[in-house]
């Protein structure tokens, strides 16, 4: 297993990606709604991984809910970065991050495609994310 970290431009949001995949092989996921596009999102995951955002200063972390209001996708209130998605859920907890937010984001090589997930229910997105998406948290940093 490698950790991966990285964090929004001004380091108020950090992330910590632990996974055993390669990062040469694992492909970015371009979602297609429209704040994904905004954004140009490049999401990677392994549920076999774990995931944790820290926040130094949660009063400058943005959780946007939108669409179903299942996910929190968290933003930085001070650079603006999207960082990653992280949904609570009962069943388990799990999130993605943005590759390019990542230290190592240059070895993310494959190129992203792009997803649609328009038609899914709440029942089936939080079904196909827990399969998917990694473990996460999100935690403050110690003072």
């Amino acid at each position: 297993m490698n950790t991966y970290n990285g964090s929004c431009h001004c380091g108020n949001l950090h992330v910590a990606f632990t996974t055993s995949l390669a990062p040469e092989t694992m492909v970015p996921r371009a979602c297609q709604c429209s704040f994904c596009r905004k954004h140009a999102t490049g999401a990677v995951s392994d549920p076999d991984g774990q995931l944790t955002f820290i926040m130094k200063d949660p009063g400058q972390v943005h959780r946007y809910r939108f669409g179903l209001g299942i996910t929190e996708f968290l933003i930085c209130r001070n650079c603006g970065v999207y960082v990653g998605a992280h949904m609570p859920d009962a069943a388990g907890t799990c999130g993605n991050v943005m590759a390019h937010v990542l230290d190592d984001h240059a070895r993310f090589t494959c190129p992203t495609v792009p997803v649609v997930r328009s038609g899914e229910d709440e029942a089936g997105r939080r079904a196909r994310r827990r399969a998917a998406w990694t473990p996460s948290n999100v935690v403050t940093a110690p003072e």
